[in-house]
């Protein structure tokens, strides 16, 4: 297991390094690279939600801690 591990990881890594970026944000990039991404991360939220039920709080918390943390106050 810890092989396939360090597989993936080496793999997810060689691929990071071999796109080719432009530094241009775009909002539609998922719909283009990968039309079905929302239908993926929703079922597997859904299958990570009913293994444990405090992980959607956990994610919830996370995405708004990453989002707001870096807000200067007013």
């Amino acid at each position: 297991m810890a092989t396939l591990t360090k597989l993936f990881v080496t793999l997810s890594i060689i691929s990071l390094l071999a796109c080719s970026t432009n530094a241009q944000l775009n909002p539609n990039f998922y719909g283009r690279t990968c039309p079905s991404l929302q239908t993926i991360v929703r079922r597997e939220m859904t299958k990570a939600i009913n293994n444990e039920a405090r992980i959607g709080a956990s994610i919830l918390r996370l995405f708004f801690h990453d989002c707001f943390v870096n807000v200067s106050p007013l």
